[in-house]
C-alpha cells in the first residue's frame, strides 16, 4: 500500500534547509530595519523582542565600547532595569569582555560549567552578580563583537542569553548572530561619524541621570534631523529643565552653575568691555561685579582661548567664570544689548 501526500515522512535534511531559509529571510528584515535608521540605540530597542524571537533566546544584552572609559557599557538589556548601566573591563575574565579583548565570538552551553569556561581561556568566568540581582538563571550564552573596518575597530558585544528550544545555540544562530553584529558595526561607525561633531559635554546628562542614554542618542538624532541646537530639543521636546541641565554640565567643568536671575539687569561699565558681536561669537559675557571679582558666564568653559579674552578684557580684576545655558546665555545677550543698540 503506497502511502499518500500526507503520510509521507518528512525528509530531516529538507526541514533544516527550510528552516534555514526562513531564519536567512527574517534575518534579512532585520538588518534592512537596522540598515534604514538613524538611531541604531532606539532601532535596538524596538528590535530587541524581535532578534529574541528570531534567536529563540530569553534575554540579549548589547554593549558598546567607551573610548573615554576604555569599557563595554550596556546600551540595550532585556528584563534587566534599563536605568542602570552594565560597565565591563575589556578583559579575559567575563565573556562580553573577553569576546571584546579577542574579537571572536563564544558560545557557552553550560555557563555553570567551569570546565568549559577554563576551556576556552583559563581567566574566563561568568559574571553572575546581575543573576543574583535579578533572580533570573543564565543558562547558555552566545555572545559576538561589533568590529568595524579592516582594523577590526571594536564598536561593541552582543550577547544571546539561555536558547529556550533546544538548549544551546547552533551554528545557524552563530552565523546569523555574527552577520547581524556585522550590520550593527557599521550602523553605529556611521552614527559615530555623522554626530562627531556634536558636543560631547552634553554625555554628562545621561551618565548623572537627568535623561536616558537612549533618549539622548534620539535627540542628538532629531536636532540633527531638524538642523535645531540640541539643548532647544531637550528643553522643548523632552521637557529637560534648564536648571538640571545647567548643573549637570557645569560639575562635568568643574564651575559654578550660573542660572538668569528673575531680576538681573546688565551692568553698563561691565558690558562696555565687550560688545554684543563678539559675546555671541566667543560665547562669553560679564555677569555682575562684586568689589574686584567680576563674574562671566560663558557656555563654553573649556575653551582656552576664551579665557585669554575674558583676563584681556578684565585685566585689573579678579574673575570668577560659570557656566551657564545656551538657552540662558541668548536671553542675557538680549537684555545686554537689546536688538538695534
Amino acid at each position: 500500500m503506497s502511502l499518500t501526500a500526507p503520510d509521507q515522512a518528512k525528509d530531516p535534511s529538507l526541514e533544516a534547509m527550510q528552516d534555514r531559509l526562513e531564519f536567512a529571510r527574517k534575518l534579512q528584515l532585520l538588518t534592512n530595519k537596522i540598515h534604514g535608521t538613524d538611531n541604531v540605540t532606539q532601532i535596538m530597542l524596538d528590535l530587541s523582542a524581535e532578534i529574541s524571537e528570531l534567536f529563540q533566546c530569553e534575554r540579549l544584552t548589547l554593549y558598546v565600547y567607551s573610548k573615554e572609559r576604555g569599557a563595554l557599557v550596556s546600551k540595550v538589556k532585556t528584563g534587566i532595569d534599563a536605568g542602570k548601566e552594565l560597565v565591563l573591563p575589556v578583559n579575559r575574565q567575563s565573556i562580553a569582555g573577553y569576546v571584546a579583548a579577542t574579537r571572536s565570538t563564544v558560545r557557552i552551553d553550560d555557563l555553570d560549567d567551569e570546565a568549559e569556561l577554563k576551556r576556552i581561556d583559563p581567566e574566563l568566568h561568568f559574571y553572575s552578580r546581575v543573576d543574583s540581582i535579578t533572580g533570573f538563571k543564565s543558562k547558555q550564552m552566545l555572545a559576538a563583537p561589533l568590529l568595524q573596518g579592516a582594523q577590526k575597530e571594536l564598536v561593541g558585544v552582543l550577547q544571546l542569553i539561555n536558547q529556550r528550544t533546544d538548549g544551546r545555540f547552533g551554528s545557524v544562530a552563530k552565523d546569523g548572530l555574527e552577520a547581524l553584529t556585522a550590520t550593527l558595526a557599521q550602523a553605529f561607525a556611521q552614527r559615530l561619524k555623522a554626530t562627531a561633531l556634536l558636543p560631547k559635554r552634553y554625555e554628562v546628562l545621561a551618565a548623572e541621570g537627568v535623561i536616558s542614554a537612549p533618549e539622548l542618542d534620539l535627540a542628538q538624532r532629531w536636532a540633527q534631523r531638524k538642523n535645531k541646537d540640541l539643548e532647544q530639543v531637550l528643553t522643548d521636546d523632552f521637557k529637560i529643565p534648564l536648571a538640571a541641565m545647567g548643573e549637570a554640565m557645569a560639575r562635568q567643568s568643574n564651575l559654578a552653575y550660573q542660572p538668569l536671575a528673575k531680576n538681573w539687569y546688565p551692568n553698563a561699565e561691565l558690558t562696555k568691555k565687550t560688545n554684543r558681536a563678539t559675546a555671541e561669537q566667543q560665547q562669553w559675557l560679564p555677569y555682575s561685579q562684586d568689589g574686584n571679582i567680576v563674574a562671566v558666564v560663558t557656555t563654553e568653559p573649556d575653551n582656552r582661548l576664551n579665557n585669554q579674552n575674558m583676563n584681556r578684557a578684565f585685566p585689573y580684576n579678579e574673575l570668577a567664570v560659570r557656566f551657564t545655558t545656551r538657552t540662558e546665555f541668548n536671553r542675557m545677550l538680549q537684555q545686554a544689548w537689546p536688538a538695534g543698540k
